[in-house]
């Protein structure tokens, strides 16, 4: 026990030495929250330009109204061509055609059946396949509008609804969103670049090899450097939350803090695992910077940490299922600002102590203390 303070400033001073690694694990994920914090604080509200084409006159009026009313649409009223153009161009998320015809349907619903049959009337939407994720979000919303206004025409409602309310304190923004992403980025890196990377500098330098002659427990050496590294991980956590709210005032559950600290020091042993393990496949720093970049790569940007899993094909969600970043960032949305999940905590515990497991078997079966081949 004695060894392991001077063990553990050993590990600090190679660290602070290793200047990639210091990049990766301490000024990149602050960039990351800076740049996306000045995207997305200068406008929170989301809107999207609708088109929307009255055919059937002042008879539908009304139904016009009720579409400028959303505070989520900039409506413009317009003829087809000219509407249908502007999609083309990019110029809107959607356009609504209110068809000739649609304001006698409406009536005659609220006409009792007795008296006239209603023949319905269907408006027509037309969107860019193109561009999956906005019209999908816009079809969605007119979707529920068309469905509120059938209620308040006809009185008659369906028979399960769904009430949704709000459980948050504060309202939620991007950033809000972001930050718990890039944390879990963070940890990340620090496996992939703060681990694996000196680790191999280390290796390739003779620095293990002769560490590992020595008197001193190789556990007790493995031990030190995992400490140093955890340590790092509440650095970076402190940091990031820290700069998330003041510079930012991103909305933290503080009294989660100790599910936090869980949270990051679960999400870190995985990723630390994985680095010693990837230290593994290769001798020398060049060759390390290849493997780790496919996972770096795949991580970020198929986990959800930037944007919603839901808007990634479906085709790809079986990999996006097994990718652990998926899941840590999902666990540290939930603790660290209380948001809605994709997955069970349950489950987000399962696939990364299943992780875990496996890189920590993998890393004490082929960890080496020198080159070989």
């Amino acid at each position: 026990m004695k060894a392991f303070i001077p063990l553990y400033m050993a590990n600090v001073r190679e660290f602070v030495r290793d200047r990639s690694a210091l990049f990766w694990t301490a000024a990149f994920p602050v960039m990351f929250i800076l740049i996306f914090g000045v995207i997305f604080t200068g406008g929170d509200d989301i809107s999207f330009s609708i088109g929307v084409v009255n055919e059937d006159g002042a008879a539908s009026e009304r139904l016009v109204e009720n579409f400028e009313a959303i505070e989520a649409f900039n409506v413009t009223v317009a003829e087809r061509e000219q509407e249908l153009s502007a999609l083309e161009d990019g110029d809107r998320s959607a356009v609504i055609v209110i068809p000739q015809g649609t304001g006698a349907a409406i009536g005659s619903a609220i006409t009792p059946a007795s008296d006239r049959q209603s023949k319905g009337a269907a408006l027509e939407v037309y969107y860019d396949p193109a561009d999956q994720n906005t019209s999908q979000i816009v079809l969605n919303v007119i979707d529920r509008i068309v469905a509120g206004m059938n209620q308040g025409i006809t009185g008659v409602a369906p028979v399960l609804t769904v009430e949704a309310r709000e459980v948050t304190s504060t309202e939620l923004t991007n950033i809000d969103y972001l930050l718990p992403g890039i944390l879990a980025m963070s940890l990340m890196q620090l496996g992939l670049f703060g681990t694996a990377a000196p680790l191999v500098s280390m290796r390739e330098k003779g620095v293990l090899r002769r560490m590992g002659a020595t008197p001193l427990s190789r556990w007790a050496l493995l031990v030190s450097q995992v400490a140093f590294r955890m340590t790092l991980a509440f650095l970076q956590t402190a940091i990031l939350m820290g700069v998330g709210m003041a510079a930012f005032d991103v909305q933290i559950e503080i009294q989660n803090l100790p599910l936090i600290i869980g949270v990051v020091l679960f999400g870190a042993s995985m990723f630390i695992t994985l680095g010693y393990f990837l230290s593994t496949l290769a001798n020398t720093e060049e060759a390390l910077q290849g493997i780790v970049a496919l996972p770096n790569f795949l991580f970020m940007f198929l986990s959800g940490i930037f944007w919603p899993v839901d808007f990634m094909p479906s085709w790809i969600r079986p990999l996006v299922d097994l990718i652990p970043l998926t899941y840590l960032g999902d666990l540290l949305r939930k603790v660290m600002i209380d948001a809605g999940s994709y997955f069970s905590a349950e489950r987000s515990i399962l696939v990364l102590g299943v992780w875990l497991a496996v890189t920590t078997v993998l890393a004490l079966r082929f960890f080496k203390w020198e080159p070989q081949g």
